[in-house]
């Protein structure tokens, strides 16, 4: 009898462990799922704004001969990037490039008012083409406010994915859970505070000779 109540409080633990792993499993498996739906949406956003960019530069190009190189190297690194900090980097840079070329028309404007009033007459039929401009500019604007609200809802999924994988159970399928790669920018603080400790064992490995 009492071997009988022992076996059976045995097979109730390996039962409830058996249970609780693939309770766990699961857990890992949608949070892992939901990462890659939040990447798989943020990137149909780059790409679309990446689509957008050329006409955008195309249409520049009509109104002014300034250089727009800028844009299409920022436009050239961000298609080129990996997704990541890398990539959110990169995707940082061609915002900030697409929105300083966004000047560019009303900086024209006011050069010709400045220069002469019959030149800002002469303007007047480029008013479509500053529409035209707008209104990709607007567009551009929307594709990445989609894009930094698709970064935050795929970063928080990560961190929560990561979070699950550092649970005891989890760390049994580690190798079958890999992780993923937060879309945000390497802040320069972060770089120096890891690079201290590197620095701090450098320092004690030239004192340690001169001190003996």
């Amino acid at each position: 009898m009492v071997w009988f109540i022992v076996g059976a409080c045995v097979l109730a633990l390996v039962v409830l462990a058996l249970v609780l792993t693939l309770l766990r499993f699961n857990q890992l498996s949608m949070a892992r799922s939901l990462c890659d739906e939040a990447k798989r949406q943020l990137l149909v956003e780059l790409r679309g704004r990446h689509a957008l960019v050329p006409a955008y530069i195309g249409t520049l190009q009509q109104v002014t001969t300034q250089d727009l190189s800028s844009v299409e190297l920022a436009l050239a690194s961000a298609e080129r990037a990996p997704f990541g900090p890398r990539g959110a980097a990169a995707e940082s840079a061609l915002t900030r490039a697409v929105d300083d070329a966004a000047q560019i028309p009303s900086q024209i404007g006011d050069r010709a008012i400045a220069t002469d009033s019959s030149l800002a007459m002469q303007a007047s039929p480029r008013d479509e083409l500053d529409t035209t401009i707008a209104l990709l500019h607007g567009q551009l604007n929307v594709l990445t406010e989609r894009i930094l609200s698709g970064a935050r809802i795929y970063n928080t999924n990560v961190d929560l994915y990561h979070r699950q994988r550092e649970r005891v159970v989890s760390r049994l399928f580690q190798n079958v859970f890999k992780a993923r790669e937060p879309f945000t920018e390497v802040q320069p603080q972060q770089t120096f505070t890891e690079a201290q400790p590197q620095q701090q064992s450098g320092a004690q490995d030239q004192s340690g000779p001169a001190g003996s």
